[in-house]
């Protein structure tokens, strides 16, 4: 009996035994699962902040594909233009996202209507309690001109802001910085709404800092240049009242082709009208080939330019490498589609432009990079390499000879809405690219100063390399076409739409 006991209360010391330790590792086990958990999350908090540096370190280098630089503060007021301002549409046409930071004044948020609309009501609000904005004007774009319709006042904190009773007949709105402008934006609501209560539906947003002044300037010329009578360089020119010579004759073109030809404009605030057809773009490897130069680099041998600028840049790199003996320039990115435009907004939202508001859409900009073909290293243009230095500086003063300029200098970002691009060059034509590189002017600025040059005024008129070059503006009529006055040798001149409001002469005189 004792016996059977001892065996009895062994057996149960076993199985309590083997039991407590069952315990023990399921506790452990689940400690160690705990454990991985915490590890998991720990690395996947650290992947998605390396994610946003990496977003923004992208950012702050990207360009044709940005619409500003962005900033942070927690002091309210105007500052200097170093903070930049930027977009993003949500998806639904009645409502923008505005984010920005301070600006400075002269900054301002913008929207193009679908169609033409009776506000009555223009709500703009920020989501943080702590961010306001003082002092801003509300603008209404009524027959080409923006008319305030009233003022953002009130006190720190104040979210909402709306103005009843505005004109009629309104294209697009505007919120504006004043001088007196106190501000720290967020992340701001825009909606319009009619005198009947109902949605205006918005198109594409713009942003920009400019020094137009809050009452009555247009958007049809976005930034301010000036055209001069000493442009500066090695030009030789004036400016003179007068009529073409060689003889004078007019010709009527549809105002369509005021969105065609090598100086129109696209940005964030004007759209590039898609051809019927891409007939004029050709492919730069196969015109490279069939032409036998001997210097460049493809990123993609399929990647296309219009003519003019194709040929040009060749002949650019061919006399680079000629007169350098580097056979180092690698030509990246020209046209796009809208498809592929469309494909990296939805992969890089955050920098990459809306569909049809890209440069790369009009077949007359480029991405140049420099390729080290021993050393399997790409660097950007001006980076400090002794061979970059020298291509760099080499294309600086020779690109304008070929037709281009750099389309996105650091300190033109108040215009072109861009901060800052080391590789993105744009085709324009040898005198407006001379004109633009002696004067230091982006393209918004010299189309704003060409506007000053009409037909029965000053003509703008230079000479460049044993040319000379006379270049006026003629404003699209309404309607469906424009008459231009033109010399009557038609092998002198040519024209170019501007993209928002007219044409561009052009002759040329050997």
């Amino acid at each position: 009996m004792n016996n059977n006991n001892q065996k009895s209360n062994t057996r149960q010391y076993s199985t309590t035994t083997y039991s407590s330790r069952n315990k023990r590792n399921r506790k452990h086990n689940q400690n160690k699962f705990v454990f991985f958990i915490l590890l998991a999350v720990l690395i996947i908090a650290l992947i998605v902040a390396i994610t946003f540096v990496v977003i923004d370190l992208v950012k702050s280098g990207q360009g044709d594909e940005t619409s500003g630089t962005s900033g942070e503060s927690n002091t309210p007021g105007i500052v200097d233009d170093a903070h930049g301002l930027g977009n993003a549409y949500d998806g639904d046409n009645a409502t923008y996202m505005l984010s920005v930071t301070k600006q400075i004044a002269g900054s301002y948020f913008s929207c193009e209507f679908e169609a033409m609309a009776d506000v009555g009501t223009v709500r703009f609000v920020s989501s943080e309690p702590d961010y306001y904005v003082r002092g801003c004007e509300i603008q209404l774009m009524i027959a080409g001109e923006w008319v305030p319709v009233g003022v953002f006042g009130g006190e720190a904190g104040e979210k909402e802001y709306t103005t009843g009773n505005a004109p009629s007949e309104a294209t697009a709105v505007r919120v504006y910085l004043t001088e007196s402008a106190d501000v720290l934006w967020a992340i701001n609501e825009l909606t319009v709404k009619d005198k009947s209560g109902a949605a205006v539906a918005l198109c594409k947003p713009a942003a920009g800092t400019g020094n137009q002044g809050s009452q009555g300037d247009s958007t049809t010329a976005p930034g301010q240049g000036e055209v001069t009578t000493t442009p500066g360089g090695d030009v030789s020119g004036e400016t003179t009242t007068g009529r073409v010579d060689h003889g004078t004759t007019t010709i009527t073109i549809s105002n369509e082709k005021m969105y065609e030809g090598e100086l129109i404009l696209v940005n964030t605030q004007y759209v590039y009208h898609f051809p019927t057809s891409d007939a004029t773009l050709v492919t730069v490897y196969n015109e490279y080939v069939a032409n036998d130069y001997r210097c460049n680099y493809f990123d993609d041998t399929s990647m296309q330019l219009q003519y003019l600028a194709a040929h040009n840049i060749l002949a650019m790199a061919n006399d680079l490498y000629t007169e350098k003996g580097l056979n180092w320039l690698k030509l990246g990115t020209g046209y796009r589609s809208y498809e592929t435009q469309q494909d990296l907004s939805n992969r890089y939202p955050a920098t990459a432009a809306l569909p049809g508001y890209s440069e790369h859409h009009t077949g007359f900009g480029i991405d140049l990079q420099i390729w080290d073909r021993a050393a399997g290293v790409t660097y950007n243009l001006d980076d400090a390499n002794q061979n970059c230095q020298t291509i760099y500086s080499w294309i600086s003063a020779n690109a304008y000879k070929y037709g281009f300029v750099r389309r996105f200098a650091p300190n033109k970002d108040m215009y072109t809405g861009i901060t800052s691009d080391r590789w993105h060059y744009r085709y324009v034509g040898v005198p407006h690219a001379y004109y633009m590189t002696a004067n230091d002017l982006c393209l918004e600025q010299y189309l704003a100063a060409l506007e000053n040059c009409t037909y029965g005024g000053n003509h703008l008129i230079f000479d460049v390399d044993g040319k000379s070059y006379e270049i006026y503006y003629v404003p699209a009529v309404e309607g469906t076409s424009t008459t231009i006055p033109v010399p009557a040798d038609p092998s002198i001149y040519t024209i170019s739409g501007n993209n928002y409001s007219g044409f561009i002469v052009t002759i040329t005189r050997n």
